[in-house]
């Protein structure tokens, strides 16, 4: 009995590969479906501990109510407000972090000791209020979530100790502390101030100072710096990391005085983000965009294979195959969740060739052609996880990798007939 043409066979194999390409969707939603579950243990956590902090200050603002009339003599009286920012601040972070596990999910949370000193130049405000006319002064500062505060902060400026209040007055900043102070004759004002601070993930911090100086110590040595700002300087090794950075006024938007006004200075924060070494719901989604690739170069071995041995398989041998390369990127979810990720893509990898091995050495009876396709598989896999680490050339990897095996193809089967290879000569009887 005849088998089908060569050309009906493509057809069918392109049409299992369409196929397959449904289980393969439904592998993609079932990452961002664990993903999930993952931002939600995450979220969990973080309900009974603090978020990610952003520390900032100090402003000195100044209130004062002033009257004006309109056109009909009524009075009217306005609040205005001055702000005044730090000539010089200096702030040192220690960060000690702690894992944290909700089920098999694990979250990075911290416990920092910030000290912050430096001095405000007041020469502006005597100007501004020669005779201290203004009705009330204060001093703020801006912490994201005050729930990481561990013990009463106290501000000492120019030596004398003042207790904070929880929240606001100023619009500047959006959550934190501040009190009242009564100012001394000098023009520069000396503030230092500690903070025991607990927070997850992130500590940012807004360069106020016309010079400042931020220096964050941690023993987590799996850092990522971002925000407005690199660090001028940072060390990274097994014991943890370094990072200062350096900013002056020119380097931002708003200015260190101004009335009224309202500026976004949370535009110029930066800072650092305790990283977890794998991200394997990320990667694993990556290697899901690769699958389509994966199949077609092996239906492509398996197609050569048939041209140059003159063997065929059924389509459902195919489907057979497709369905175990696909497998492979479940079986990789699953065992990413508990092992390190390179080590989960090496035993996911080698269960998927083993597999797909030994059922093309049952099929064809040849340990040679076995040995082709498992040897084929293994070159794919493992370049597919070079591609993998090395994102930013996964493009030109990729390509290049492309052009090689068409060369290949092309130089293998330079000799082939290909009219009667898409005849019935070929797949005999």
């Amino acid at each position: 009995m005849k088998k089908e043409s060569s050309t009906l066979r493509i057809l069918i194999i392109s049409a299992i590969v369409i196929l397959l390409l449904i289980p393969n969707f439904m592998i993609q939603s079932l990452i961002a479906e664990r993903h999930q579950y993952r931002i939600e243990a995450i979220s969990e956590i973080s309900s009974s501990w603090a978020g990610a902090q952003i520390v900032a200050g100090p402003i000195i603002s100044v209130q004062k109510k002033k009257e004006r009339k309109d056109k009909n003599g009524k009075v009217h009286f306005n609040t205005e407000y001055s702000h005044y920012l730090p000539e010089n601040l200096e702030i040192d972070a220690d960060v000690q972090p702690e894992i944290r596990y909700k089920g098999i999910y694990e979250l990075v949370l911290y416990k920092s000791k910030i000290k912050m000193k430096g001095h405000i130049n007041l020469s502006k405000l005597r100007e501004h209020f020669p005779a201290d006319d203004y009705d009330e002064i204060y001093i703020s500062f801006n912490v994201s979530d005050l729930r990481g505060i561990q013990k009463d902060v106290t501000l000492k400026l120019n030596g004398k100790e003042y207790s904070l209040t929880p929240g606001l007055k100023n619009k500047i900043f959006r959550n934190g502390f501040y009190t009242a102070i009564q100012l001394n004759k000098d023009t520069l004002q000396n503030f230092e101030i500690g903070i025991d601070l607990n927070g997850m993930e992130n500590l940012e911090f807004i360069p106020l100072g016309k010079y400042s100086e931020i220096n964050i110590n941690s023993s987590w040595n799996n850092p990522g710096f971002f925000g407005a700002y690199l660090p001028e300087s940072r060390k990274i090794d097994e014991e943890g990391f370094k990072a200062k950075w350096i900013v002056n006024y020119f380097n931002r938007t708003y200015p260190q005085v101004w009335h009224n006004d309202n500026y976004d200075v949370f535009s110029s924060s930066f800072g650092v983000k305790l990283l977890i070494p794998v991200d394997e719901y990320q990667k694993t989604m990556r290697m899901t965009k690769y699958s389509l690739m994966i199949i077609v170069l092996t239906f492509l071995s398996f197609f050569l294979v048939e041209v140059f041995s003159k063997k065929i398989i059924h389509p459902i041998q195919y489907l057979l195959v497709g369905l175990a390369l696909i497998i492979f990127y479940s079986i990789l979810l699953a065992i990413s969740e508990y092992v390190v990720f390179q080590y989960s893509y090496l035993i996911s990898s080698l269960m998927t060739i083993l597999l797909v091995g030994f059922y093309v050495k049952s099929i064809y009876s040849s340990k040679q052609i076995a040995s082709i396709i498992t040897g084929m598989l293994a070159l794919f896999y493992g370049f597919m996880y070079v591609i993998l680490q090395l994102q930013d050339y996964s493009l030109l990897l990729g390509n290049i990798a492309l052009f090689i095996i068409l060369a290949l193809v092309m130089f293998f089967t330079r000799k082939v007939n290909w009219y009667d290879v898409f005849s019935n000569k070929s797949v005999g009887k």
